[in-house]
């Protein structure tokens, strides 16, 4: 979409997240500049507009994330993550850019994170959630071992610090990208409840014929 289409959607108030999230796979810091101005003049909502307001889209901070992705790649994400207020939009960038640039970003980001899951619950969740996209599909990127290996020890803390078959399924889908035989093992184990019953299962023989 070009930057007059977005401006075009922008000003009609059709324009969307998923439309930025799109146009980020191909960076141009015009596109950032563009976003900036559109922000400013339409007076988009930022995140801390809308602590009283839960249904309002933050648009102007995905415009920021967006934009600053635009003109400082990678680095610049990582920058923006050490903001908890933040870290949400980054992770949603980052599974839609969806590179091993991306997925070393994430990793780097937020490795506090990975190392302790249980200090941020709802964002160690979120993490789950963008590597299952990130790697369980077919258009899945490359992990190198020491990736998987650390993938696979979040993941299974995670599990373990799970409140709800609803987190447990999160945790166990994103292991099917990068399980080896014993997360296998240690998916087929579980017992999950309706409608995730069958998620043990499913995520064990994927990460079987995976391998």
């Amino acid at each position: 979409m070009s930057i007059a289409s977005l401006r075009k959607r922008a000003k009609a108030g059709t324009l969307e997240v998923e439309h930025l999230l799109r146009e980020a796979a191909y960076p141009d810091p015009a596109l950032a500049d563009a976003l900036d101005a559109m922000s400013a003049e339409l007076q988009w909502h930022a995140v801390d507009d809308l602590e009283s307001e839960r249904l309002m889209v933050p648009l102007a901070t995905w415009a920021e994330v967006v934009a600053t992705y635009c003109r400082d790649g990678c680095d610049g994400l990582h920058r923006l993550a050490t903001e908890p207020k933040l870290a949400g939009f980054v992770i949603g960038l980052l599974e839609e850019i969806r590179t091993n640039e991306a997925l070393d970003t994430l990793l780097l980001a937020f490795r506090a994170h990975l190392n302790e899951p249980w200090q941020d619950g709802a964002t160690s969740f979120r993490i789950a959630a963008a590597v299952n996209l990130m790697l369980s599909f077919k258009s899945a990127i490359n992990v190198g071992m020491s990736q998987a290996k650390k993938l696979q020890s979040f993941l299974r803390a995670l599990y373990r610090y799970a409140e709800s078959d609803t987190q447990r399924a999160t945790a166990l889908l994103a292991l099917r990208g990068i399980g080896d035989d014993s997360s296998a093992e240690f998916a087929a184990c579980q017992r999950l409840g309706s409608p995730w019953e069958e998620v043990p299962t499913i995520v064990a023989k994927h990460i079987r014929k995976r391998l």
